[in-house]
């Protein structure tokens, strides 16, 4: 097994003094990148990333936040677990086989090391659906302990991403796509909004799930770049303007 090293900068970090779990979770993006969590977590206001690890959909897994640490990924249940992130969206996606044999592989490793069986989704512990009714928990939390040899390799360079479409504040946008979703802030690490959430104007143009219609328009208050997406600010909350390379408001 060989993880990637990111070698990302921490604010102040607590050393973990037990490992009884690891608890599962989805990063809810279909496309993301270790310096991606690491960008959304700090602007939470957290250290950084609070996974310890990234397993991406081509079975490649990256180190985030160091092993030691105690980590930022599931209020009230961090100070005994590491935190494994799966990248994609999976309430609605399906996950690749190279990705639940690496997430696998990554699992029978940490139960080898720290003499742990216990495995739990992060909707055992918090009030969320992490990691999604789609997500194979049972094939990969049922893995048995081993004592693979683990290789660390530096990340590879990124390649630059398309800098995308522009957007400027005090323009009156149109959605493109039905049921964008609302959010906290700038990014699929941030909460969405229910529609009691929302302006009393855009509650006009939403689903009952808070969800806003396709052909709304909407007034940019402010523009975020988040890796290669794009978010803008509106005055119910910030929603995704171009995000995977496909553009969801003009």
């Amino acid at each position: 097994m060989n993880i990637i090293e990111t070698n990302l900068k921490f604010g102040a970090l607590y050393t973990r003094k037990s490992t009884k779990r690891a608890i599962l979770h989805h990063a809810e993006a279909s496309k993301c990148t270790a310096e991606d969590i690491h960008h959304w977590h700090k602007q939470n206001g957290w250290s950084g990333a609070g996974y310890h690890f990234l397993v991406r959909k081509d079975g490649s897994i990256y180190r985030l936040r160091p092993e030691w640490a105690v980590g930022a990924h599931a209020k009230g249940s961090n100070s005994d677990s590491i935190g494994i992130c799966f990248e994609g969206s999976y309430m609605t996606e399906t996950m690749p086989q190279a990705q639940i044999n690496a997430g696998r592989e990554l699992l029978s490793w940490l139960k080898g090391k720290y003499g742990f069986s216990k495995v739990q989704a992060h909707r055992d512990v918090c009030q969320t659906n992490c990691p999604g009714t789609n997500f194979p928990f049972t094939e990969i939390a049922g893995v048995a302990a081993s004592n693979t040899p683990v290789n660390s390799t530096p990340a590879p360079t990124p390649t630059p991403a398309p800098s995308g479409p522009s957007y400027r504040t005090g323009t009156v946008y149109t959605l493109l796509a039905d049921h964008l979703r609302v959010r906290t802030g700038p990014g699929t690490g941030y909460a969405t909004k229910s529609r009691k959430q929302l302006t009393v104007n855009a509650r006009e143009h939403a689903y009952s799930n808070g969800t806003l219609k396709k052909g709304t328009r909407v007034t940019c208050k402010d523009v975020r770049k988040v890796g290669s997406d794009i978010w803008i600010k509106i005055p119910s909350g910030w929603i995704a303007a171009y995000y995977g390379g496909k553009k969801y408001v003009g």
